[in-house]
């Protein structure tokens, strides 16, 4: 059952762009697809692909759960229909019995219907996070998109693991806030913010250039701040719960101090080891 759905380890299987690239990328290593494309097919007939059958995933609706996220997904497996008295169809997929058809949908629909069944069991059966827990609907088609394309749309839900956090940043800022104003190193901007802990004037902290934490161990986005006065009773806010990063101090004292710890010059070093490691004597810290 979904209420019992295993957290995913590495890959955050909720998001959209994530669910997307899981498919492309199992369609795109099935031995006997040829292209992979995204969205409605009904817009594929003015396209051409070095290359058939084509698969095709297509979100359709969504719903939020407590702790899951079910998507409702559509497949598609499609080939171009080709004459049977075209010499130059080099197919290997012919009936040792054969339809008396003038094209080859028969075998279309055969072949498209067996990729299928590959891509939804690989899909239920072999990856931890995630769940189809209702049945996999199957429809047949033959040229219904005047595009020359024949196979089976597969549609189905997919749950999906969804911590639903509660506390991920502010939304909703209070009015009447009291806070801090603090300025900017680098730019001697200042902005009026309510930290995410308490702080003194005169204080110089770490933190990123948003209202979102970073890892403490990169460098990726950081800044210094100077904190200058505070404020009270304010609906002026230009951040709410902005995080005070220990990087590795909370107060570095000085905007220079802080500016070495966030913008080296020399990646992977701090003050803490300037005279160390082979590249010691290149080091140089910017001093704006």
């Amino acid at each position: 059952m979904s209420s019992y759905l295993n957290n995913n380890s590495g890959v955050n299987y909720t998001l959209y762009y994530n669910i997307l690239n899981y498919f492309k990328t199992i369609m795109s290593n099935h031995p006997s697809i040829s292209a992979v494309t995204q969205g409605d097919i009904s817009k594929l007939d003015t396209d051409q692909f070095p290359g058939y059958p084509l698969g095709n995933i297509l979100i359709t609706d969504l719903s939020f759960e407590t702790s899951v996220t079910n998507y409702q997904i559509q497949l598609i497996v499609a080939d171009k229909i080709k004459n049977k008295n075209n010499e130059s169809d080099s197919r290997n997929n012919e009936q040792i019995v054969p339809f008396y058809r003038e094209d080859d949908v028969v075998d279309i629909h055969a072949n498209t219907l067996a990729i299928l069944n590959d891509l939804t069991s690989y899909t239920q059966r072999g990856v931890v996070g995630f769940e189809i827990n209702s049945n996999i609907e199957l429809k047949a088609f033959s040229d219904e998109y005047n595009n020359g394309l024949a196979g089976w749309v597969a549609t189905f839900e997919l749950t999906t693991h969804n911590n639903r956090d509660r506390c991920l940043f502010d939304l909703l800022i209070p009015v009447g806030s009291s806070g801090y104003v603090i300025q900017n190193c680098d730019t001697q901007v200042q902005y009026n913010v309510v930290l995410n802990q308490s702080a003194s004037v005169g204080q110089v902290f770490a933190t990123s250039f948003g209202p979102f934490d970073v890892s403490t161990t990169t460098y990726s986005a950081l800044g210094c701040y100077t904190i200058v006065s505070t404020f009270d009773n304010s609906s002026d806010i230009d951040y709410y719960g902005l995080s005070v990063i220990a990087f590795p101090y909370t107060d570095f004292g000085t905007c220079n101090y802080c500016q070495q710890w966030t913008t080296p010059q020399i990646w992977n070093t701090t003050p803490q080891n300037w005279d160390s490691g082979s590249n010691a004597a290149f080091r140089l810290w910017s001093t704006d």
